[in-house]
């Protein structure tokens, strides 16, 4: 017959194994652990995706605003048989076809990129160096003649920032491929934005891409045919007359 202590002692042992089986058995059949694994894992994986298609949402939007500021902008110019370069006066917007109304529009149709504070306006009118440079009003069907594409006038609202320089100058009025005869004209609308990419994330994610700037350029001839003329309210001769100096 065993001693007491030793059946005891079996018994604790026995109780142990027992113990130790039911608890490896629950541990090997719960999947908390799993869960938790995969939590850790997979939370931020999909955070990452939403802030990426977040961002690509934003930048997709900026560009799209951007375009559609400067063909729209593209579309109202071209049907105007002159610009009135009403700048001395912010406030005079009361014409529709002043540079203070084409400058309004720009800010409410890049909305809500903010376009006043971040962003800019060129608009450049085009002639013939030879022929309506001088506001010479062109008749009858044009010549098919190669013309001579000069920058007539350009300007640019006040609040626009620095470093957004016009791609149009006096080496390369035009694209190679825009057909320009002689005696023709053409309107330029060149819009500039501001972009910063993870704006959300910039404060705890320093080494975030940079700033970059989207741009869009639109060429357009005038519906009338004639070149578009820019003109000073405070002139009492006609509304068609021509400014000779830009308005930068």
């Amino acid at each position: 017959m065993k001693p007491v202590s030793a059946t005891m002692r079996s018994l604790f042992v026995a109780a142990v194994a027992r113990r130790a089986r039911y608890v490896s058995r629950r541990f090997m059949r719960s999947e908390r652990g799993s869960v938790t694994i995969e939590f850790v894992i997979v939370v931020p994986i999909m955070l990452l995706i939403l802030l990426g298609f977040t961002e690509l949402y934003l930048y997709m939007r900026a560009v799209s605003l951007v375009e559609h500021t400067a063909f729209t902008l593209a579309d109202s110019i071209g049907q105007m048989s002159n610009v009135i370069d009403d700048t001395s006066d912010k406030n005079n917007a009361t014409n529709a076809n002043s540079l203070t109304s084409i400058w309004a529009a720009a800010v409410t149709l890049a909305q809500p990129n903010a376009l006043a504070s971040k962003g800019g306006v060129i608009v450049t009118a085009i002639c013939d160096q030879n022929v309506n440079c001088n506001c010479t009003q062109m008749g009858g069907a044009l010549s098919q003649n190669k013309g001579t594409p000069s920058i007539m006038w350009s300007a640019k609202p006040k609040w626009q920032p620095s470093g957004m320089a016009s791609s149009v100058t006096k080496t390369k009025v035009l694209p190679t491929n825009w057909p320009f005869r002689y005696g023709d004209s053409a309107v330029a609308i060149e819009v500039f934005y501001r972009y910063t990419p993870f704006s959300m994330t910039a404060p705890f994610w320093r080494s975030a891409p940079g700033e970059t700037t989207i741009y869009e350029r639109v060429f357009v001839r005038p519906r009338n045919g004639q070149v578009l003329a820019l003109t000073n309210p405070s002139l009492t001769a006609s509304t068609s007359q021509c400014e000779s100096a830009t308005a930068l």
